[in-house]
């Protein structure tokens, strides 16, 4: 194996411990701080400190994704990721001293490592790449990390058979503290310098793939932008009609990904007719969710090649699989499950198998939807990809900082409402940026054809 090859997976293998750790304590957090507020109130934990939580994290994951490029620059990509991995490390071990106004600090510090470890990742992923393999390995580094969803709601499984969140609480979070650190252990013994096997030291081959960041781009020796220049070049982006658009669909899959990876399963926790499950509710739903999401990458990749899908075509897979998720989570699950423990009447039973086809197709739907999202940032925003994406993850995570806010009050039928009018509103915005691109390359081929 390529040294290069070797080195995506090993950062893959990386991602893949850290977020079977950070993953599967999302979908147990809200449940978890729940069942301590009533069992130790002396930490100052209440009902919603779960969500509040949630929100703090992605609060200062949005605002240093405004600061952290000129950060990543001073650190290196590699030593950004170690010591933005080192926050997520710290998250887990104040749940071991649980004291409210720790666990609070706590997620600021892992909201910040957070913005560190994704541009990080980003940054080593291009210097380590040869030409036209960005995208071979970023799909690698992907389904590495996607698979931290199974294993972690295995890892649960295991737990729970014999015993229940708040008997496993300190085992839960010292293998979860333990997992993170070997993560962290993998990205120390990466190569210091990526370069010297990726675009530094590339071997001429015949591909003719294009690849997924233009060479021009990589190659550019421009010097580097202040912090102001860089701030003032998202703007002026941000105001282009695409990216408007586009922003639409950004903020829909912040609002997407805080029901799914907290929001639903704490409402499963909290419905008393699935207490026949206990525990487990949660993990057996992590795993239909990380299934869910497996397969959406299998159909927007081999088997959407094989099938002819376009853009258009996956994009309304991912519509109607949000909308039926939706459709069944309100008649299923009690309207008040998100604020507290609730026996209240549905208009259908709650049962295992249901819940587990809601999570099949909220995991299905989010990677139909960030598979599109990226391929289309990369033909609208070629130029200026990096930009782009950073406008992307800001509304993403300011959308699920203010989510996880509204959750600690708002009723289920409300927040799913809030839902269906913005995956409505993506698809939409989504076909008119799609109808955008096709006409400038059009038009781009028309003059090309003159020229001729």
């Amino acid at each position: 194996m390529r040294r290069d090859l070797f080195t995506v997976v090993q950062l893959g293998a990386s991602f893949a411990f850290i977020f079977s750790a950070f993953n599967s304590q999302g979908l147990i957090e809200v449940a978890v701080l729940r069942k301590k507020a009533e069992t130790a109130p002396e930490t100052g934990i209440t009902t919603n400190s779960g969500y509040y939580s949630l929100s703090i994290i992605y609060f200062f994951f949005t605002f240093f994704n405004l600061v952290v490029p000129s950060i990543v620059k001073k650190l290196g990509s590699k030593w950004s990721q170690i010591i933005g991995a080192s926050g997520y490390l710290f998250f887990m071990v104040t749940f071991l001293y649980l004291n409210v106004y720790l666990l609070y600090f706590g997620s600021a510090v892992l909201g910040a490592g957070a913005a560190l470890l994704w541009a990080g990742n980003g940054c080593y992923l291009v210097e380590i790449s040869r030409k036209n393999k960005m995208e071979r390995n970023s799909g690698i580094m992907w389904a590495m990390l996607q698979s931290s969803m199974i294993t972690g709601g295995i890892f649960l499984i295991y737990v729970l058979r014999s015993g229940d969140l708040s008997n496993s609480f300190t085992f839960i979070y010292v293998v979860f503290s333990a997992v993170i650190a070997v993560g962290i252990l993998v990205l120390i013994f990466m190569p210091n310098n990526p370069g010297q096997y990726g675009q530094q030291n590339e071997e001429i081959e015949n591909n003719l793939e294009e690849p997924l960041i233009p060479s021009d781009i990589l190659e550019s020796t421009a010097p580097p932008q202040s912090l102001g220049e860089q701030v003032r070049s998202m703007l002026a982006m941000s105001l282009t009609p695409n990216m408007l658009s586009l922003s639409v669909l950004f903020v829909y899959s912040g609002l997407e990904m805080t029901f799914y990876t907290g929001v639903y399963t704490s409402c499963l926790s909290a419905t008393q007719f699935l207490k026949t499950f206990s525990d487990l509710v949660i993990p057996y739903n992590a795993l239909l969710i990380g299934a869910g999401q497996i397969f959406g990458g299998i159909v927007t990749g081999a088997l959407g090649k094989a099938l002819k899908l376009r853009s258009q075509h996956i994009v309304f897979l991912a519509f109607v699989g949000h909308m039926v998720a939706f459709i069944l989570a309100y008649l299923s699950l009690p309207s008040d499950s998100t604020v507290h423990s609730t026996d209240a009447p549905t208009i259908l039973a709650p049962s295992l198998n249901l819940t587990l086809v809601i999570s099949f197709l909220l995991g299905i739907s989010d990677a139909l939807w960030q598979t599109q999202i990226y391929v289309t940032i990369g033909a609208a925003f070629k130029d200026d990809p990096v930009n782009a994406f950073a406008i992307f993850k800001f509304f993403q995570s300011m959308a699920a900082c203010i989510s996880f806010f509204y959750s600690s009050f708002l009723f289920l039928p409300s927040q799913l409402l809030i839902l269906v009018v913005g995956c409505v509103a993506s698809t939409l915005f989504f076909l008119k940026v799609k109808q955008s691109i096709h006409e400038t390359i059009g038009g781009i081929e028309a003059v090309r054809e003159r020229e001729i």
